[in-house]
């Protein structure tokens, strides 16, 4: 006969699994999304599924200021690659968790508190987690008997970077070499760690109409060769260099340029007067990034995680002119390997080579299959089918008493999600 506890049978209570969205870069955001939306597909009418914006769908001003100096930091790499380069010296040597629990602990200590309490009112079976940030809030909350979640992590870099706290119960990276580096450098145990396809979204899959399509769709020219320009969600890096250097070009060109959340770059790009022959088209925050990709020859830009793995997917080599930390440059080399990206930094150079593709596509072809040949799109199903073999036996009701008991009689209260 099935445990019963206060009327209710233990063995039908759902798990829940909480997917927690942190707005620090869209690179952290996109495939959450996209496993977050499988797993849901798939395992939705067995589970409890959570999404939430971790730091702000509480509306406490603490939370929203941790994850507003996220975004800081973000663009203050973006800005200078120096910032980048101290921060990771700074981890090397204080080692993570002393960095991680000075960052987090007491430059953010009050949204920390709260991210805590907010972990604990979540009450998931299973925590997954694309951001450093969360990851670490849900192991302390763990070490300190907050929680007894099982802590699950996708990591949209290559590679495990300092930030990420080894406490985690489950990691996945998107290459081989990144799962060999935790293993060998970070001593994480090879049962821990997966290598998957990278989580692209499951959307690009309805962009299978070619180039001229959606071109046609965009209202630019067919014949011209495109160059998509992105330097992450902020619209920094070397975005505005590039596209004057372009716009000097004597070739046919359609320059695809977006701007993110920079909203006066894009006001100052949609005042820009261009050639004749070239077709300039900025873009502010928008939600064609899939269409763009789909239409364009060749991607110019950041070597972020999504921003890469997109125009690659549709057979769109990148020329990368612009790294903004030690984990963009590890990104940058995963793809330069696998023969689907050209690493050049200086812009002048970077265009040159643009145009001798645009001169001679053939030149681009080897580039090109390279792209199509490590392209897949299940990534998210197989991080779901993961996801739902690590969810952990349901805790008990019992539990759930005992530790409102516990509460009760050291005078705190649970807080609403």
């Amino acid at each position: 006969m099935p445990a019963r506890e206060g009327g209710v049978d233990l063995a039908e209570k759902k798990r829940r699994v909480a997917f927690l969205f942190v707005e620090a870069g869209l690179g952290h955001i996109m495939p959450m999304n996209a496993v977050c939306t499988a797993f849901e597909k798939k395992y939705g009418d067995r589970v409890d599924i959570i999404r939430t914006y971790f730091y702000q769908d509480t509306q406490n001003p603490d939370m929203k200021y941790v994850e507003n100096e996220l975004i800081k930091e973000v663009k203050n790499h973006n800005k200078n690659r120096f910032n980048g380069i101290v921060q990771f010296l700074g981890m090397r040597l204080c080692g993570t968790r002393a960095s991680m629990k000075y960052l987090m602990e007491i430059r953010y200590k009050r949204g920390f508190q709260a991210s805590l309490d907010y972990m604990e009112t979540l009450d998931a079976d299973l925590i997954f987690n694309t951001h450093f940030s969360t990851l670490y809030a849900a192991c302390e909350a763990r070490s300190r008997g907050l929680i007894r979640s099982k802590i699950m992590t996708y990591c949209p870099d290559p590679v495990l970077g300092q930030q990420w706290d080894r406490r985690g119960d489950v990691f996945a990276l998107s290459s081989a070499s990144g799962r060999a580096r935790a293993m060998s450098e970070l001593r994480l145990r090879k049962k821990d760690v997966f290598d998957i396809p990278f989580l692209i979204r499951k959307e690009v899959a309805e962009y299978n109409q070619g180039k001229a399509y959606y071109r046609k769709q965009l209202g630019l020219p067919e014949d011209n060769f495109t160059i998509l320009l992105a330097d992450g969600a902020y619209g920094a890096g070397k975005l505005r260099k590039t596209v004057y250097e372009l716009l000097k070009s004597k070739h046919k060109l359609t320059i695809l340029a977006v701007c993110g959340k920079n909203e006066e770059l894009y006001r100052e790009f949609s005042a820009v007067q261009t050639p004749e022959h070239i077709t300039f088209v900025p873009f502010g925050f928008t939600d064609k990034t899939l269409m763009l990709a789909a239409s364009c020859d060749l991607f110019m830009g950041k070597a972020g995680a999504s921003n890469l793995a997109e125009p690659i997917h549709f057979g769109a080599p990148a020329i990368v002119t612009f790294r903004a930390t030690k984990v963009e440059k590890w990104i940058s080399a995963h793809h330069e390997k696998a023969g689907c990206a050209i690493r050049m930094q200086n812009v002048k150079k970077a265009v040159r080579l643009a145009e001798s593709f645009a001169e001679n596509p053939a030149l681009m072809e080897p580039y090109r299959r390279a792209c199509l040949a490590n392209s897949r799109v299940d990534g998210p199903e197989i991080l779901a089918d993961l996801i739902w073999q690590n969810l952990e036996q349901p805790r008990t009701v019992a539990f759930r008493k005992v530790r409102e008991i516990v509460r009760m009689r050291l005078g705190l209260q649970k807080s609403p999600i």
